[in-house]
């Protein structure tokens, strides 16, 4: 883990202590719960962006933004994003799915 330090003027230090002083939590961690908020607002965009240009995978957004697998789904889905599957790999998909569909229909009637 890193640590980061920034400088903020004194109106946003006495907003940043009142809030935390309200919530029962340190300043620090205020901070960095806004930041992480931010930057799921703010930065996931992007990187959803990245991700349908097939230069990001989902692990990778998950782990850089802290969002779980069933809320980036569900963004991906609200913002009618293509999964970035070249039509080789979704070929070889097709026909893996096919042979495993048959072969339990095999076992099935054993």
């Amino acid at each position: 883990m890193s640590q980061i330090n920034i400088k903020i003027n004194e109106e946003m230090d006495q907003l940043l202590n009142y809030i935390a002083q309200k919530r029962k939590i340190a300043k620090s961690t205020l901070a960095k719960e806004l930041l992480l908020e931010n930057v799921q607002d703010k930065i996931l965009p992007e990187l959803l962006e990245e991700y349908e240009q097939g230069n990001i995978g989902l692990k990778k957004i998950m782990r850089l933004t802290g969002i779980n697998a069933d809320r980036l789904l569900a963004k991906i889905v609200e913002q009618g994003i293509e999964c970035p599957i070249t039509p080789e790999i979704d070929d070889c998909t097709t026909k893996l799915t096919e042979d495993l569909i048959n072969k339990t229909k095999l076992i099935a009637k054993k």
